[in-house]
This record gives C-alpha cells, structure tokens and sequence, in this order.
C-alpha cells in the first residue's frame, strides 16, 4: 500500500488493521517517510517523519527514512527528502534504497519472528501446564 498525501496518513494506518493485518497478521509493517529536514529548519516541524511515525505507531509498525550521502542534504535541503531523491538525485541511487530497505526489513523480519517463536513457547508451556493439572487432578 502506498500513501502519498501525509494528511491522511493516520486515518488509513488505522484502517489498515481491519483491511491487512487482519488478512495477513503474521507479516510486519514498514511505513516509508519521508525526511523534511528542510522544514524542520525553518519552520520546527517535519511533517513526513512525524506522519510517518505516527502511521508506525499505529499499525505496530516500523519507520523507515531515506539516509542520504554525506553532505547531499545540507548542500540541498529541498532537493533531498524522499526516497525518489535518493534513487534520482543521490549518488547513492537505487542501490541505497535497497539497501536501506533490506536492512529494515530484514530486521523487522528478524524481531517479528522472535516475538511468534516468543509467543509459540508461552503456548507450549501453558498446554504442559495444563497436561500436568489434569495429570495430577
């Protein structure tokens, strides 16, 4: 699912349980932002990641941010937000987006998947738990 306008972020992030997660609850979420660092210099807000985190927040998800070459920001704020400026216009290119993206995935995958080998080990020891009260009953 792709969001483009980050006012309604919110509102669709919290549909998507009942419409995603509900359909497909052992897969993670990521949610893309983007990184308006410009605005976070001139006006003390930066709606991308703040929309973004707040979408995460409410899906259980995890953010992800594009991460551009050193200095490429800086020398050009507006120039360098999304992650279709760091495929176009970052020497990075679309070898950084995938390397960004497999490292989060990858660890969100890693995370998800402790939390269910978690989750099957709690229901194993309540099932033995209940074996040995019948057992002794």
């Amino acid at each position: 699912m792709v969001i483009l306008n980050p006012r309604n972020t919110r509102a669709i992030c919290r549909s998507l349980p009942k419409r995603c997660i509900e359909k497909f609850p052992d897969k993670p979420v990521v949610i893309a932002g983007d990184d308006d660092d410009h605005l976070e210099a001139t006006q003390g807000v930066n709606p991308g990641r703040s929309k973004a985190e707040e979408a995460a927040k409410a899906v259980g998800g995890k953010v992800l941010l594009p991460i551009f070459a050193p200095g490429e920001q800086a020398a050009n704020p507006k120039g360098f937000t999304d992650f279709n400026d760091l495929a176009n216009n970052s020497v990075l290119g679309k070898v950084g987006i995938e390397r960004q993206v497999c490292s989060i995935v990858d660890s969100v995958i890693e995370k998800h998947q402790a939390r269910i080998e978690q989750q099957q080990e709690h229901i194993q020891k309540q099932e033995q738990r209940l074996r040995r009260a019948a057992k002794n009953g």
